[in-house]
């Protein structure tokens, strides 16, 4: 076994499966739904200070906010799956490099998808979904939004690395700051201001500037695994390579996330008549919802994420093992009971965004259907985690896309057509119960591969 200096690496190695998933993954879910809770609130506080059109627009950016989370989790999810295992096998120059590479690529890509996303903003809100009605919302929102890319891009790529090496806590931190000055800044805003969408926009970014603030003031301090050195921001195209081929996953992820919103808001547009803005609406609504709850099961995954990535860095198969095992069953039964309180209290969940009658009823039925499956998707969740986490990305690939495209996507086009509006929540029921029956297959697959390490 190999002997590690510092604590955290350690305590990795040897601690307790089920305390180090408490250490992890309680603060990772804290963040996630911290991050998730600022998004719902803007949706709250749009829909009762601005109205049910500009949930409609904000819907209408649903898309555009998956391209810019893609090429975010592009390099935030490769660099700090490879600083986890580094950390694992004892390199630490090798995950300086990492970060540094991780940051610079993440400023880069901020500012190129700022510059692309302000020039091309009306075109693509209109291939989107955006009518006459929801244009105007929808631009309001994502020209303020994308001026803070670049603090985004570094926040969330620092809080990932946080994470990675063993402080989920300052991780959690971070996330709890851009939460409250988004929060309180947005009934500012819009309620005492009447900024209107726009305020919310402008609350969200501040909220992620100071974020960044904490974390670049975390990241001076030379007694952590990873800090600032001129020496890790030098270019390596090795190292870079090594953070795009993980992130890779989640990137193709994010941007088939995106293609599917466009099928779903064009079916609901077909298939909605005059109401359809208030459909999309509804499916804003919905969305909102559904990503808070599996916000929290994505931190608990992206918490687990250090445990198993440095464990098989430092070959402990066994207790890999005992991660997934643990973390399927706790996912499982979390996102039980997520569906059982959505499907208790729709009306009253959706009363919370909108105050009109037609949008709340259209939402209950949306969340009856398209979240019946939320008891088992945990698995295919945790199965993408752990492809990433082991360093076998093309195996997340493979469990996400055929999610998206040869799932899914066949059947919005076909369902909606049988069924109307229906049509569209069943295809993504139908898509999730398919996704996870391959992921549980591949992922007995890699599990008979473990015991024979063992």
């Amino acid at each position: 076994m190999i002997e590690y200096k510092d604590e955290k690496s350690r305590e990795l190695a040897t601690q307790s499966i089920s305390k180090l998933m408490l250490k992890y993954a309680a603060p990772a879910i804290i963040s996630m739904t911290a991050m998730s809770l600022y998004n719902i609130c803007d949706s709250i506080f749009i829909g009762r200070g601005v109205g049910a059109l500009a949930i409609a627009g904000l819907a209408i950016c649903f898309p555009l906010m998956n391209v810019l989370a893609a090429f975010c989790s592009l390099t935030l999810v490769g660099s700090a799956a490879q600083v986890s295992v580094m950390m694992g096998a004892n390199q630490r120059d090798d995950a300086q490099k990492i970060f540094g590479n991780m940051l610079r690529l993440e400023i880069v890509l901020g500012l190129a998808v700022t510059v692309l996303g302000l020039v091309f903003l009306d075109p693509l809100l209109v291939l989107f979904g955006a009518t006459d009605k929801t244009l105007p919302y929808a631009r309001d929102y994502m020209q303020i939004s994308l001026l803070g890319t670049v603090f985004a891009y570094a926040f969330q790529g620092m809080s990932g690395q946080l994470r990675a090496t063993g402080s989920p806590a300052q991780a959690m931190k971070a996330q709890i700051i851009a939460l409250i000055f988004n929060l309180v800044l947005d009934v500012l805003f819009i309620f005492v201001f009447d900024w209107g969408i726009r305020g919310a926009a402008i609350a969200t970014v501040i909220g992620q500037v100071f974020a960044f603030a904490y974390c670049v003031a975390l990241f001076k301090d030379k007694s952590r695994y990873v800090y600032f050195t001129k020496e890790g921001f030098r270019y390596s195209w090795e190292k870079i390579k090594a953070i795009l081929s993980i992130g890779v996953s989640p990137f193709l992820v994010s941007i088939c996330g995106c293609i599917i919103v466009v099928f779903i808001n064009r079916a609901l547009i077909e298939q909605g008549g005059n109401d359809c803005d208030l459909y999309i609406g509804a499916y804003g609504i919905v969305n909102r919802i559904t990503q808070f709850i599996i916000m929290a099961v994505a931190g608990f995954s992206s918490g687990l994420q250090p445990i198993i990535g440095f464990n098989n860095g430092a070959g402990l198969y066994k207790r890999i093992k005992e991660t997934l095992y643990q973390s399927i069953r706790g996912v499982t039964i979390f996102m039980t009971l997520g569906y059982a309180f959505v499907a208790s209290f729709p009306a009253a969940l959706a009363s919370l965004f909108t105050s009109d009658y037609k949008m709340i009823m259209f939402s209950v039925t949306a969340m009856r259907i398209a979240l019946c499956t939320f008891p088992i998707i945990g698995i295919q969740m945790m199965s993408i985690v752990f492809f990433q986490a082991i360093r076998k990305p093309l195996s997340a690939i493979i469990i996400s896309l055929t999610r998206q495209l040869l799932f899914l996507l066949p059947m919005l086009v076909i369902l909606p057509e049988m069924w109307g509006v229906d049509g569209v929540w069943w295809s993504m029921a139908i898509a999730d119960v398919l996704s996870v029956t391959l992921a549980t297959a591949m992922l007995f697959r890699e599990v008979r591969n473990f015991k024979e390490k063992i």
